[in-house]
C-alpha cells in the first residue's frame, strides 16, 4: 500500500497570503500598502491559477514565471516592487510555517538607472493651477501637493476638520503610517478655502457625482450628497488629462510625461537648488533615511547648475577687478638705495 506524505501546510495560497497580510500588515495605518500587497499576490495567484491550490505545491519557479509574465516588460522600479511583495511572503512563509519555498537564482532585482532629468521647471508647474487651466479641486491639488511636497495619497486623505487654517496646515497619515504636518502657502490656502466653502466636515477632495457603488464606501469617506473622497486612480487621469491639453509643443512645454509624483519631486529638487538644508527637505519630504531623498529628489538640475555656476563665475570677476591695480598715468615712483643709484647713472 502506497503511503502518501501529508501536506505540510494544508492551506491554498489565498488563504496564505490572507493570514500573512493579516499578521504582518494589520490596521488602518498601513491601509495602502496592505492593499498594494494584496493587489500583487491576487495577481500572481490569478496568473497562475493557483488561488485554490495547496501553498505548499506552488514552487518558487511558479512565483519567477507570474513576476516574468506580469512585470517583465515593465520598468525596473515596478519589477523589483512587486518581487519584493513575493520576496516579504515567501520569507515569512519560511520563518513561521516551515515551508521552504525560494524564487530562484535567475529572479534577480533589475538594476535601476536614476533620471535626473524628473523635476520640472517651475515656470512650467504654474500653468497647471492658473486660472482657467484646470476645475477648482484639480487646481487646488496641484498646488497643495507643490507647496507641501506631498505624495498625493495623503493629501486625497485629507479631512477638513485636520485643516488648521491659522497656522496653514494639517495633519495627516503619511506612507508608512507616521503622522506628519502639511504645511501650505497662501496660494495654496487660497484655493483651498474657495474649494471647501463652509464645509466643516467630510473629505476636501470630493468626486463630482455620487458613485456607483457610494454605500460601500467607509462613512468618513463621504461628503454632502452622497459625493464621495476622490481617488488616486481617479487623480491621476484627471492630471494627465489636463496636462495632455495644457502641452504647448511649440513653446516647449509637453506635459504629457508629467505625474503628480512629479510634482512633489520637482518641487524638492527646486527647494535644494535654493539651498535649503537636509533636514528640512527631509522634514518636507517624509523620508526616514536622508540618502534616499539626496538619490532620487534633492538634486541639482543643469539649468539651476548654470545658474550657480555663473554666480561663480560673476564673484571670481568681481574679486580680480577689485584687487587688480589702477594702471599708472604719471612718473614711476623711485623706491630703494639702488633704484636711485641707477636713476644717476
Amino acid at each position: 500500500m502506497t503511503t502518501v506524505a501529508a501536506d505540510p501546510y494544508g492551506v491554498t495560497l489565498d488563504e496564505a497570503w490572507h493570514e500573512w497580510l493579516d499578521k504582518k500588515h494589520p490596521g488602518e495605518k498601513k491601509a495602502r500598502t496592505r492593499r498594494q500587497y494584496a493587489l500583487t499576490l491576487r495577481r500572481v495567484a490569478a496568473f497562475l491559477g493557483a488561488g485554490d491550490r495547496k501553498v505548499a505545491t506552488v514552487t518558487g519557479q511558479d512565483y519567477a514565471r507570474a513576476l516574468a509574465g506580469l512585470w517583465g516588460n515593465r520598468a525596473a522600479n515596478t519589477f523589483n516592487t512587486n518581487r519584493a511583495t513575493v520576496m516579504g511572503f515567501l520569507t515569512w512563509m519560511r520563518r513561521h510555517k516551515n515551508l521552504k519555498v525560494e524564487l530562484p537564482a535567475d529572479c534577480e532585482q533589475r538594476t535601476v538607472y536614476e533620471d535626473d532629468t524628473k523635476a520640472v521647471d517651475y515656470e512650467v508647474l504654474e500653468r497647471l493651477w492658473q486660472p482657467g487651466a484646470a476645475k477648482l479641486r484639480e487646481r487646488t491639488l496641484w498646488r497643495l501637493a507643490y507647496e507641501s511636497s506631498s505624495r498625493a495619497h495623503a493629501l486625497l486623505s485629507l479631512d477638513v476638520e485636520q485643516i488648521e487654517w491659522d497656522e496653514q496646515r494639517a495633519a495627516v497619515v503619511q506612507k508608512g503610517g507616521s503622522t506628519v504636518y502639511l504645511h501650505f502657502g497662501d496660494e495654496g490656502m487660497a484655493l483651498l478655502r474657495e474649494l471647501v466653502g463652509s464645509r466643516r466636515t467630510g473629505p476636501v477632495f470630493l468626486t463630482d457625482a455620487r458613485p456607483w457603488n457610494w454605500r460601500d464606501r467607509p462613512r468618513k469617506d463621504r461628503g454632502p450628497g452622497d459625493r464621495c473622497r476622490l481617488s488616486y486612480n481617479r487623480a491621476e487621469e484627471l492630471f494627465k488629462e489636463a496636462t495632455r491639453q495644457l502641452g504647448l509643443a511649440d513653446a516647449g512645454l509637453t506635459f504629457e510625461f508629467l505625474t503628480l509624483h512629479r510634482v512633489r519631486h520637482s518641487r524638492l529638487a527646486h527647494l535644494a537648488e535654493e539651498g535649503v538644508d537636509t533636514p528640512v527637505l527631509q522634514a518636507l519630504s517624509g523620508h526616514r533615511d536622508p540618502r534616499t531623498l539626496l538619490r532620487r529628489y534633492a538634486k541639482v538640475r543643469s539649468r539651476a547648475l548654470r545658474r550657480i555656476l555663473g554666480e561663480v563665475e560673476r564673484k571670481v570677476q568681481q574679486r580680480r577687478d577689485a584687487h587688480r591695480r589702477p594702471p599708472c598715468t604719471g612718473p614711476r615712483p623711485v623706491q630703494g638705495r639702488a633704484a636711485r643709484w641707477r636713476m644717476q647713472r
